[in-house]
């Protein structure tokens, strides 16, 4: 296990019913807890089990107005919600690419 923590600014004060939300992610496979200080929400995570931008994905599907703090390495899911590696070839002479 790789634990990591990725940092979020809360765009508004948060509401009951947005606690209420946060409190399901905590059900997402690979979160591990969630810490709120003033307008930051810090999310722990096990890495190995799933990335930085899936974190976000999640908290946004949660309906909790929130950016990260930091720009997001490449790999993972995009504004769009589409997984993406970018680090892994899409064109070119990778054997994935091969027929």
């Amino acid at each position: 296990m790789t634990f990591s923590n990725t940092k979020l600014r809360l765009k508004r004060a948060l509401t009951p019913k947005d606690m209420e939300h946060l409190g399901r992610l905590t059900t997402v496979y690979g979160i591990r807890s969630l810490a709120i200080d003033e307008q930051m929400l810090t999310v722990t995570y096990d890495a190995s089990r799933i990335h930085e931008a899936e974190v976000a994905v999640e908290v946004r599907k949660a309906g909790i107005p929130a950016e990260p703090v930091q720009p997001i390495s490449p790999g993972g899911f995009d504004s769009t919600g589409e997984f993406r590696d970018f680090a892994w070839p899409t064109k070119g002479l990778s054997p994935a690419n091969q027929k």
